[in-house]
């Protein structure tokens, strides 16, 4: 009788190899099943419909223009060196800027020329001659036809006055 309970001891313990083989493959199935909802919802899934009008993120998005540093003499004979970034309104390019930009070198010799070594040797000075700069540079960029870019600020990347 032992010889015919050994074949009745084997069946059962290759039942449970296929319950765990079953379960296996389901929750494979499952992680699948959930994998593609979630490429589908994510990637696939249409953007919602944009108000008219609103603005996108790359119109919201400022564009920065870095001038080539300029080197002028100020009123009282001292003379100023300066790296400027220019911060662009949103939506604008550098395409005007580099155009103009003869013309806005100009304007900031200009600018700087009718200034002395002590006024912007403080940090009030030079923020003074950061909006001075902007009024003339957008003096110069709002000439002939539109669109315009317009300068929102000056930021001095480096500034040495001697």
């Amino acid at each position: 009788m032992a010889t015919r309970m050994a074949p009745a001891e084997a069946t059962t313990t290759e039942e449970p190899k296929k319950k765990g083989k079953k379960k296996l493959l389901l929750i494979i199935v499952l992680v699948v099943l959930l994998a593609a909802a979630a490429a589908y919802f994510l990637l696939l899934k249409k953007p919602a419909k944009t108000i008219k009008g609103a603005k996108t993120a790359a119109e919201l998005t400022s564009v920065s223009y870095a001038m080539p540093a300029i080197t002028t003499n100020l009123d009282d004979g001292h003379i100023v060196q300066a790296q400027m970034l220019l911060e662009l309104a949103p939506g604008d390019t550098k395409a005007e800027v580099i155009k103009d930009l003869p013309q806005l070198n100009n304007a900031a010799i200009l600018t700087f020329g009718g200034m002395g070594y002590s006024e912007l040797l403080p940090t009030a000075g030079r923020t003074q001659a950061a909006v001075s700069l902007t009024n003339a540079f957008n003096a110069v960029l709002h000439t002939g036809a539109k669109p315009w870019d317009t300068v929102q600020s000056i930021l001095f990347e480096s500034f040495i006055v001697q």
